[in-house]
């Protein structure tokens, strides 16, 4: 298991990676439940944004381009509280892999901005 640092410093190195602490956010698998869980601020939003969803074996890398939904209320739910889009990406292979699984969500898939799986 790496580190959000670790991890950002392999990217930006092997991958010519353009990630930033400010700019990436990063998750282990929640020990109570199979997902990832991030909260990710709104005002981060107005740039692409990169999720690190890290494993025992393996991270997977997300591109969320700025602009890849038209609206982040009508897609996510929002913590008032914090201003943040709340995540629970499922990590459970069996049940709705990479959707989110939020309650008062819409179930997005992120499959399709999964940029790289990275073993190690």
């Amino acid at each position: 298991m790496k580190t959000k640092k670790e991890l950002i410093n392999y990217i930006n190195t092997s991958k010519g990676g353009l990630l930033k602490s400010t700019n990436t956010s990063f998750s282990n698998i929640n020990k109570s439940k199979e997902v990832w869980w991030l909260n990710v601020p709104v005002s981060k939003f107005s740039e692409d944004i990169h999720l690190l969803l890290n494993t025992t074996t393996y991270v997977l890398w997300l591109h969320l381009p700025k602009g890849f939904v038209t609206n982040l209320a009508a897609n996510f739910k929002i913590r008032e509280d914090k201003d943040a889009v709340d995540l629970e990406i499922s990590s459970d292979k069996n049940f709705k892999y990479l959707h989110d699984v939020k309650s008062s969500g819409t179930g997005f898939n992120f499959t399709g901005l999964v940029k790289e799986k990275i073993v190690f």
